[in-house]
């Protein structure tokens, strides 16, 4: 009577196995064959398309385990070795413990190994047979790996969903192209950082929005919660200046595949290689606002906070108390005295100083009835946007039709379908309660009001971090107290210096 057994067929679509060969196809052909001339009955089969062999972690192999846990298969074959896995500690772990203990009788065809008669007095040759199996994985790996770190670098994107705010150019699966719907959206989330906004008050906006994030959108889904993790991302990933930017994250090794963040310094970064969302000017002021630093014990951010530097070594400038006053002192003399010098100036006469500067030329360079003006054209309220409520009436309404056209097809039961009907239903009623609210909301503020804030922003009465952090792209101060202000805006006589010393 011929012996039951399971074919196990696995093939790895990244360690070079996709020749006729070692198809699936042809696995399952080989093995058939050889279990009619060899007097088995195939009664299962299992396979892994597409899997690699460096760990067990895979559908097909799990289900399999299941079966012989249970005890109802008791034989299995594979054609060789390899496709029982690749990771030689885990493979002979199996072979030489699990089957032995389960009482199951494991053949690789082609390698000539078969449990059931496998050596038990000597060392068995299988074992070199496995480490060579792993040490092939792992030098394809490496190989994988060289050749996407080369693409990378010559600016190809290789990854398998495109950044928030881009889509993967369809005439070349290499470039990326802004997304119509969610390149505004990043656009936006930089514009009100710069604005003062902090993350969490800009997570909540877009929540109040419906703006679904980049998880909810990849799933399909509306809305969902932002987390100031995803828009800190958005805000320091070059990406968004046109920089593609890639090996952010990596496996931990080819045999855990977990992944793991990658420092700034290692990123695979390519200059000018897609359209940028946000200038190079506004993600450097960005960052300057996010690698900004707070005082010890002060709940406020300090106006010159991460804006200034030494004239000496250009490192930063940090505060330190001394009696009664704070002092700017280089941070490469505090680490080192040895490398630079103090440089120190007292806090409150570099804000007097820069304040002062600064004044005289915004009120040379600006007029604040024509600054009112051109604000007024483009503030507008934050008010639901009519279209975009319409489009998510109508695809509400939509699932309410699928709905009900599943249920009188037995699709789905009474219940749930009563459950279904009523959550549609609160978010039409929602949608609409904003819908009339939409056109109700004030028109912005009037022209007189923002002349008079435009007044007081260019008197710079109270100078906060956002407005400076967009006015300069640095403090440097010298020795015997020499200051220079490097502007990121055109002095009132048009200077390509955009900086002045005092």
């Amino acid at each position: 009577m011929s012996e039951p057994i399971a074919l196990y067929l696995r093939l790895s679509a990244a360690d070079g196995e996709g020749g006729e060969s070692g198809s699936i196809a042809n696995q399952r052909a080989f093995l058939h064959r050889w279990a009619a001339e060899n007097g088995y009955r195939v009664v299962a089969e299992f396979q892994d398309d597409g899997y690699t062999g460096t760990d067990f972690d895979r559908p097909g192999f799990q289900r399999l385990m299941a079966q012989l846990q249970s005890g109802r298969i008791r034989c299995f074959a594979t054609t060789d070795l390899s496709r029982l896995g690749r990771n030689c500690g885990q493979a002979l772990t199996l072979v030489e413990e699990t089957f032995q203990r389960l009482g199951v009788r494991y053949i690789a065809v082609n390698d000539g190994y078969d449990t059931q008669s496998a050596s038990r007095e000597s060392l068995d040759p299988s074992v070199f047979k496995f480490l060579l199996n792993e040490l092939y994985a792992k030098d394809c790996s490496a190989k994988v790996l060289r050749a996407k770190r080369t693409l990378q670098r010559e600016g190809k994107f290789l990854g398998g969903q495109a950044p928030y705010g881009y889509r993967i150019d369809p005439a070349d699966k290499y470039h990326l192209l802004p997304e119509e719907d969610t390149a505004p959206v990043v656009q936006r989330i930089y514009r009100l950082f710069l604005a003062g906004e902090t993350l969490g008050r800009i997570a909540r906006r877009l929540e109040d929005e419906d703006i679904p994030p980049p998880a909810a959108r990849r799933a399909g889904r509306e809305g969902g919660r932002w987390s100031t993790a995803t828009l800190r991302r958005i805000l320091t990933l070059p990406t968004y200046r046109g920089a593609l930017t890639q090996h952010v994250t990596e496996m931990t090794s080819y045999k855990v595949h977990t992944r793991r963040a990658v420092p700034p310094e290692q990123w695979v970064v390519c200059e000018n290689a897609h359209p940028p969302l946000v200038s190079g000017e506004e993600f450097r002021q960005v960052q300057n606002l996010l690698g900004s630093r707070r005082y010890a014990g002060q709940k406020a951010e300090h106006p010159l906070s991460g804006l200034v530097f030494c004239a000496g070594c250009g490192g930063r400038m940090y505060p330190h108390r001394v009696g009664r006053y704070c002092y700017f002192i280089c941070g490469t003399y505090a680490r080192d005295p040895a490398r630079c010098t103090a440089h120190r100036l007292r806090e409150d006469m570099l804000e007097r100083l820069v304040a002062g500067q600064l004044r005289t030329l915004l009120q040379a360079a600006a007029d604040p009835a024509r600054l009112a003006a051109c604000l007024q054209h483009q503030l507008c309220p934050d008010r639901p946007d009519p279209a975009r409520l319409q489009a998510k009436l109508d695809r509400l309404e939509a699932q309410r039709r699928q709905a009900y056209a599943d249920r009188l097809e037995g699709l789905i039961g009474a219940g749930e379908y009563a459950a279904a009907a009523a959550r549609l239903q609160r978010k039409e009623e929602e949608l609409r309660r904003r819908w009339q609210t939409a056109g109700q909301a004030p028109s912005g503020p009037s022209l007189d009001w923002l002349t008079r804030r435009v007044e007081r922003l260019l008197a710079l009465e109270q100078p906060d971090r956002p407005l400076l952090g967009q006015l300069l792209r640095g403090i440097f101060v010298g020795e015997n107290g020499r200051v220079e202000l490097r502007l990121a805006f055109s002095g009132p006589k048009g200077e390509t210096e955009n900086s002045i010393t005092f």
